[in-house]
């Protein structure tokens, strides 16, 4: 039975999911609060979560049990982001409009069906026109096609979803600029440290 619109709101219920969201402070954290999220908004979902797309295959795969690694014929949905650039929320529908085409897809076939999920959404996050995660939500053909009241909640939960990628993605370039820098200083023959503005040492090489 498909959840009334009334309900399917951002309430109290996601209050610590969302916190544990925005706390995320590496990949496998967020992937937990995703789970968390997804799993109070649309219970029951299977999910799953990409990051690092080259362009469109991603490095990074993460799911909600465990799937064989394995590339897939991605036309299609290169196809389809072509002519919807930047889409945000796509349906498996609507890259597949006829059933039969999604059912003789290699993504059907390798992730959908061994689920047994008969529908799908992805949630695309992008910097400018590149392609840096999707957040995917598989259902079963009991819980059926993604409601409206649905896709209006997934909509309001998008920039959530999107603030802590970016977040994420800032502090990963953080550390590793730092790391680069750091990695510099230590190879200076010179004894050098660095200090905070009150004085509190930060980083000292070997030489120092």
């Amino acid at each position: 039975m498909n959840t009334s619109a009334k309900t399917l709101t951002i309430g109290s219920g996601m209050e610590k999911p969302l916190l544990k969201l925005h706390a995320a402070m590496d990949t496998t954290a967020l992937w937990r609060a995703v789970q968390l999220v997804v799993k109070a908004a649309l219970p029951g979902s299977f999910v799953g979560l990409t990051l690092q797309h080259n362009p469109i295959q991603p490095l990074i795969t993460k799911w909600t049990r465990s799937i064989p690694d394995g590339s897939f014929d991605s036309t299609p949905l290169t196809k389809y982001l072509d002519s919807h650039p930047r889409s945000r929320l796509v349906r498996s529908s609507d890259i597949f409009p006829e059933r039969a085409k999604l059912v003789r897809s290699d993504f059907y076939r390798q992730y959908m069906a061994p689920q047994r999920r008969a529908h799908a959404i992805g949630l695309f996050f992008w910097r400018g026109r590149r392609l840096i995660g999707v957040i995917v939500i598989m259902r079963t053909a009991e819980q059926g096609e993604f409601t409206s009241a649905q896709m209006k909640l997934l909509r309001s939960l998008y920039p959530q979803f999107q603030t802590a990628l970016r977040r994420l993605g800032s502090l990963e370039r953080e550390r590793s600029a730092r790391g680069a820098f750091e990695e510099f200083i230590r190879r200076l023959p010179l004894p050098t440290i660095l200090l905070r503005w009150n004085l509190k040492l930060v980083y000292q090489n070997q030489a120092a």
